[in-house]
């Protein structure tokens, strides 16, 4: 695909009704104003078409560049359709406007003027980042494979977004996941047997298993403050608290500590010594499997994926080309 000036093209995916359609055209005007580009293409998401189906039929009308208005949800549906596709030759930028924006949260994006995110989406330095590939089996046998970008979940985190209501959702954002908790009580443990390369089985009993490409999340939460976009790695959180203090030092390690003690070397060694595998464990590989004893709850950057009785992680290395 040529990149000469007058053969870019920059295809908008949006989300309707979250963000300001004019502004964010009169934004992308400025942004190309000067450039010999083709005309833009707009293409918004609807129920039954998050924005996969529109990247593709972009990429089919010659687009070089992919602006997404939308969350984690819209994005994860993008990049799953690309990486699938094996499409390499565009880049994509993010516009946050969802519930959670965790990806724009780690990559650092401007989340507050749009003119400067557009332009930054569109025109902005390359920065190409890993994604995460799930093979999973259903309780029935039937094998799927989804990517994703941020963060996958099984256990406790999945059934929470399993049982939280969409419209509350859209309403409050993330906060909504609060209510979903109250509607996950009582909370079990899981036992699963984790397999993080060629290593030996873990068996561990946990309320969640985080598998994470990227380590904080909304609210500057962190279970996994060592992840990173581009290293080539997936990283581990497994969540056991047994006890009450167990929760308390949990909510301190994830929350103020990663914060506030965790950029401090010194605070690190002493975060590192005093860690707690009952409260919060981390592993780090490029191929994590998990087998639960029963089948769990499965969530990718937000969005439920139902139950499975069997999945595999694989980190896809430098799989997407974003602008930042």
């Amino acid at each position: 695909m040529s990149t000469s000036a007058k053969h870019k093209r920059a295809a908008i995916i949006y989300f309707p009704g979250r963000i300001d359609r004019k502004k964010l055209d009169a934004a992308v005007g400025q942004a190309l104003s000067s450039l010999n580009w083709e005309p833009s293409l707009w293409l918004p998401t609807n129920h039954d078409e998050t924005g996969g189906q529109q990247a593709l039929r972009a990429v089919a009308q010659n687009a070089t560049h992919l602006l997404i208005a939308g969350g984690d949800g819209t994005v994860r549906s993008v990049l799953d359709a690309l990486a699938r596709e094996e499409i390499t030759g565009v880049t994509i930028g993010i516009i946050p406007v969802g519930t959670g924006n965790a990806l724009a949260k780690n990559l650092k994006l401007e989340l507050s003027n749009i003119n400067v995110a557009v332009k930054r989406g569109l025109l902005g330095n390359r920065h190409e980042i890993d994604l995460g590939l799930a093979k999973v089996i259903r309780p029935d046998g039937e094998r799927e494979e989804i990517h994703f970008c941020v963060m996958g979940g099984l256990g406790l985190d999945a059934k929470i977004m399993q049982n939280t209501n969409p419209a509350l959702k859209k309403a409050i954002g993330w906060v909504a996941y609060f209510e979903g908790g109250i509607r996950s009580i009582p909370t079990l443990f899981e036992r699963m047997f984790v397999t993080v390369d060629n290593r030996e089985p873990r068996k561990l009993k946990l309320v969640s298993l985080l598998i994470g490409n990227a380590g904080w999340l909304p609210g500057n939460l962190s279970l996994m403050p060592d992840a990173k976009l581009d290293d080539g790695l997936l990283d581990v959180a497994a969540v056991g608290p047994r006890r009450f203090w167990n929760w308390i030092d949990f909510w301190g390690r994830v929350a103020f500590a990663n914060e506030n003690i965790r950029p401090n070397k010194i605070g690190r060694q002493l975060m590192d010594a005093t860690a707690n595998v009952k409260t919060l464990e981390n592993l780090t590989g490029s191929r994590i499997r998990v087998q639960p004893e029963r089948p769990v709850h499965l969530q990718l950057d937000g969005d439920v994926f139902g139950m499975v009785s069997e999945a595999e992680f694989v980190v896809v290395p430098r799989a997407i080309t974003f602008r930042v």
